[in-house]
C-alpha cells in the first residue's frame, strides 16, 4: 500500500481527483486530494493566499499532521510549484515526485509567469478580475467538448498573488530523487512540453505519455493511475 496526496492545478480543488482517489483506494491506497486555500470549497479564502507559499504550508501541514510518511506527491500543471516547493521543506517525508503537464520550478522565486509560455501568461493576465484575482480560461485545452459545461460550473477563481510570486524553495527538493513527469500529449500548445523534453534525457528522470487534454485526472483518470500506481 502507497500513500498519495494529490495537488490539483489553478482554478479547480480537490474535486478534481475523485475518480483517481476512487481508483487507488479501489486497489488498497491511502489518498488525500485537499483543496488548496482559497480554491474549490475555500473559496471564501481567496485573499488570504499571499502565493504559492501559502499553498505549500497546506500540503506541509497536512502530512505533518496527518503523520504521513513515503508519500508520493503529485502534481498538476500550477500544482508542480506546489509539490517542488513540499519537496523543499519536508523532503524525509516523500518517496516520490509525480508531475502531470506541470511545471517544475529550479530556482527560489521564480513566478509562474516565467515558468509558462507568453501566450499562455497574457491570456491568464487578460482574465484578471477587478480583485485582482483570475478567472479560468482555456476550457477547449483542459477537457473535451462535452465536459466543458460542467467544469464551468466546478472552477473557481484563482488567486492572483499565485502568478505574481514564485515559491520559495531551499534547495533540499533534490533529495527526493524519485521523479515522474507525465505530458498530455493532446494538450497543444502548451508550457509544459518543454518540461517533457528537458527530463527526457535525464537519467534522474522517468518520462510518460498520456494520450489526453490538460485535464487526465478528469478525461483519462483509469490511464493516470496505471501511471501512478507503479507497486
Amino acid at each position: 500500500m502507497s500513500t498519495y496526496v494529490l495537488v490539483h492545478g489553478g482554478w479547480h480543488g480537490g474535486w478534481c481527483w475523485r475518480d483517481v482517489v476512487a481508483l487507488l483506494e479501489a486497489r488498497g491506497h491511502r489518498v488525500f486530494a485537499p483543496s488548496l486555500t482559497g480554491m474549490a470549497e475555500r473559496g471564501h479564502l481567496i485573499d488570504a493566499v499571499e502565493g504559492p507559499d501559502t499553498h505549500v504550508a497546506d500540503i506541509v501541514n497536512l502530512i505533518r499532521w496527518e503523520d504521513l510518511s513515503d508519500v508520493v506527491l503529485v502534481g498538476h500543471s500550477y500544482g508542480g510549484t506546489i509539490i517542488t516547493g513540499v519537496a523543499s521543506q519536508i523532503p524525509e517525508h516523500l518517496s516520490r515526485l509525480v508531475y502531470l503537464d506541470a511545471m517544475v520550478p529550479t530556482e527560489s522565486g521564480t513566478p509562474a509567469t516565467a515558468l509558462s509560455s507568453p501566450e499562455r501568461t497574457a491570456e491568464i493576465e487578460a482574465a484578471r478580475r477587478p480583485d485582482g484575482h483570475m478567472d479560468a480560461t482555456g476550457f477547449e485545452r483542459w477537457v473535451s467538448p462535452e465536459r466543458i459545461a460542467w467544469l464551468k460550473t466546478m472552477v473557481t477563481p484563482q488567486p492572483g498573488a499565485c502568478f505574481g510570486k514564485g515559491v520559495t524553495l531551499t534547495g533540499r527538493e533534490i533529495e527526493v530523487t524519485q521523479r515522474d513527469y507525465i505530458i498530455c500529449t493532446r494538450h497543444k500548445p502548451s508550457p509544459f512540453w518543454r518540461f517533457y523534453e528537458t527530463y527526457q534525457s535525464d537519467p534522474g528522470w522517468t518520462c510518460h505519455e498520456i494520450d489526453c487534454l490538460h485535464d487526465a485526472m478528469i478525461e483519462t483518470p483509469e490511464a493516470l493511475v496505471a501511471l501512478l500506481d507503479l507497486t
